[in-house]
């Protein structure tokens, strides 16, 4: 094996083992590593004000609606969008999401999913739904992560909303690498079929959960595969939102 192999791996390991101490003991911040006040949990108060949550219920879903409308036309746009935080790379969110998605900090999945259940809660629109359905990873993905961060933030929805979640609406029919740094081009391509219906029938109304969304090609090729399968209608709701332009 290769030194930088090595190395690589031995960095991947070390935050593996970083992430289990968080989790068995959740005393300090992830992302600034002071200690926790009473009350907190996996984050500080501080670290999150500094996410800079959206204005607002409706900011953030409108955010995401009208990339959505500009990338893929109207009849792409979801019925009903909810996100947190602007998302930026290399900032104290993009830390805590790694972390959530690479690190084994799943119970943050949870976390984030609550704080989006209250934000949908507060929108004073019609938030009952018939399934929650977290976007599915493709199970060689998911043996290598041992979770998906994206059921694991529909949980703590779920929590929040009284809904149930479901994992057998759709899934992915193709192994896709990373979307990051791909062009809007490349990432529709990179989506064309990568979703089918699942083991489960989907109907009414349809809630669809993912961490970050950048252009939404992932989001309207995962709703497409929802609507075909029987659903009334599909809404978004993310952590976090980053326009690529």
């Amino acid at each position: 094996m290769r030194p930088r192999s090595v190395s690589l791996q031995a960095s991947h390991y070390c935050r593996m083992i970083e992430g289990l101490g968080h989790i068995l003991f959740p005393k300090v911040c992830i992302v600034c590593r002071k200690l926790l006040e009473q009350g907190e949990e996996q984050i500080c108060s501080g670290c999150f004000s500094q996410f800079n949550q959206f204005p607002g219920a409706d900011a953030g879903g409108n955010a995401l609606r009208s990339t959505i409308l500009k990338h893929f036309g109207l009849q792409a746009v979801p019925a009903d969008a909810w996100c947190l935080y602007p998302f930026h790379r290399n900032g104290k969110l993009h830390e805590a999401m790694h972390g959530l998605k690479y690190e084994g900090l799943f119970p943050l999945g949870s976390l984030f999913g609550r704080r989006l259940g209250e934000l949908i809660k507060s929108s004073g629109r019609r938030v009952e739904f018939d399934a929650i359905v977290p976007l599915p990873l493709h199970s060689l993905k998911r043996i290598e992560r041992s979770y998906n961060q994206s059921e694991k933030i529909a949980e703590g929805i779920s929590g929040v909303l009284g809904s149930p979640v479901s994992t057998r609406c759709i899934e992915r029919s193709s192994y896709t690498g990373s979307q990051t740094g791909l062009t809007l081009t490349a990432r529709r391509k990179n989506m064309a079929g990568a979703f089918r219906a699942g083991r489960q029938p989907c109907r009414g109304r349809v809630l669809l959960v993912d961490d970050v969304l950048t252009t939404g090609a992932t989001m309207v090729a995962a709703a497409g595969a929802l609507l075909a399968s029987g659903a009334e209608s599909v809404a978004f709701a993310v952590v976090g939102f980053t326009e690529k332009e």
